[in-house]
């Protein structure tokens, strides 16, 4: 017994329709919805001031990365060391930060770099410095300075500029003159060296970083102070050196806090 094939036209074929979409069914969640995402805690501004001679700013590059990761704001002040002196960055520093709007921030510096924030401290108006870690700073002056300023005579301030002949030590520069650190100021220093009486450089006095002797980086009313075994060039660009930044813009010191229990 044969089946019987409907064909086109068909009264016995059902008229074409679309297909009708099968619903689905949705079982109820009883999980609980996810709360709003909290906004990350803003970041806190840290300025970064480099050495003399520029481009000094790429030495800051891995000090900034570092910062960054740990939750700061960095930014790097770029300056004419050859062209103008220690004074005139100064005002241009404290101008430059004005313009953050601002009301504290944290500052790390670099050798010239930290005379140039203290004389913009002592004489103008800036955001207040919660904390300050300065590297390798020059602060009672450099034997180097004073050596290459008699050998090179005139040629030293064409060759490294006008800040450079500041940084010579005692009433001819300005590094002892440059000024204190206001009331409240947290600051701590990050010399180089070997950690003996012998320094890299024979012809600075005791340890040093072949640039900058350890006891000329010493500043009155600092809150820590360390030493790393690197040259003075080498400084903003050791791990060791950027961690230890970090741990004095958080804690106020160098040595790690005690683990809360």
């Amino acid at each position: 017994m044969s089946t019987p094939v409907e064909q086109p036209g068909d009264p016995a074929a059902p008229p074409d329709t679309p297909e009708t979409p099968a619903r689905r069914f949705r079982l109820p969640s009883f999980r609980r919805a996810k709360p709003p995402a909290e906004a990350p805690p803003p970041r806190r501004p840290v300025a970064l001031i480099p050495p003399l001679i520029m481009p000094a700013h790429p030495l800051m590059w891995a000090l900034a990365w570092t910062l960054r990761r740990a939750g700061w704001e960095p930014r790097i002040f770029v300056y004419p060391s050859w062209r103008r002196d220690i004074p005139a960055n100064a005002a241009r520093l404290a101008a430059w930060m004005q313009r953050w709007g601002v009301e504290e921030l944290d500052v790390v510096t670099f050798s010239l770099g930290g005379i140039v924030l203290r004389w913009a401290a002592a004489h103008h108006d800036l955001p207040r410095l919660r904390r300050v870690v300065l590297l390798g700073p020059p602060n009672r002056g450099a034997t180097m300075a004073d050596w290459l300023d008699t050998r090179l005579g005139i040629l030293f301030p064409a060759i490294w500029g006008r800040a450079a002949r500041q940084l010579r030590r005692g009433d001819l520069g300005l590094c002892e003159r440059a000024g204190a650190f206001p009331p409240g100021t947290e600051f701590a220093v990050i010399a180089g060296g070997r950690g003996s009486g012998k320094g890299l450089n024979p012809l600075i006095p005791g340890d040093n970083d072949f640039i900058v002797g350890v006891a000329e980086t010493i500043l009155p009313g600092m809150g820590d102070f360390t030493l790393v075994p690197h040259r003075h060039s080498l400084l903003p660009l050791s791990r060791r050196a950027c961690r230890l930044t970090v741990r004095f813009l958080k804690d106020g010191r160098f040595r790690e806090s005690p683990k809360k229990h």
